[in-house]
């Protein structure tokens, strides 16, 4: 079974291990509205119990990522975390209800998010798969997020699906998917690397 190994500027982040969770996913997202100007999560759904329920994990939620850090991602050969991932603390609004966080959002909250002031507008990675050659991936006037995202289940365990797109605000709240710049389904050994900045 596999393993996901995660690094920041060639240093050890993470390691992901199928010893401990039935899936993983890890992303990465920059807009041209955040002051960060990029975000790193790694969650995983922990081993499910024999009542079919799984705790959920995370190594690394929303790791603030500056212009030229470099974030390498390996799908090997292994099964092990290093370290643990940490159990998500699902706890109650102080009234006792949870938080809704897919909600649908009102054109006036859209709105409202669409004319933020613009913190970061030259948002882009330098994005490199396996030996191919490197794509410079950056926003622009119909699209303002790019996203990367890995996932993997123990369903399909020889292979991880890699995802590039860019999105609109209005995408993303439709769901809609936005456009898709690079998908594959990569096999054990696989190597994907992204420069944050261009």
């Amino acid at each position: 079974m596999p393993q996901l190994h995660v690094a920041k500027n060639g240093q050890p982040l993470c390691t992901v291990g199928s010893d401990d969770v039935w899936m993983f996913s890890a992303s990465m997202h920059t807009d041209i509205w955040s002051k960060e100007p990029c975000e790193l999560t790694v969650t995983g759904g922990g081993k499910r119990t024999a009542e079919g329920t799984s705790d959920f994990l995370i190594w690394e939620m929303s790791h603030e990522l500056r212009e030229g850090d470099r974030i390498a991602f390996t799908f090997a050969e292994g099964s092990a975390s290093s370290p643990k991932g940490q159990l998500f603390n699902d706890e109650p609004n102080p009234d006792g209800s949870k938080p809704e966080f897919f909600d649908p959002l009102a054109e006036t909250e859209i709105l409202k998010l669409e004319n933020r002031p613009i913190a970061n507008p030259r948002c882009g990675w330098r994005f490199c798969f396996a030996e191919e050659p490197v794509r410079v991936v950056a926003v622009d006037s119909k699209r303002q997020n790019i996203s990367l995202h890995l996932l993997w289940n123990e369903m399909r365990p020889e292979s991880m699906r890699v995802n590039l797109s860019k999105a609109s605000l209005r995408e993303i709240v439709a769901r809609s998917g936005g456009e898709e710049l690079f998908l594959q389904y990569a096999g054990v050994g696989a190597h994907v690397e992204v420069s944050v900045g261009i």
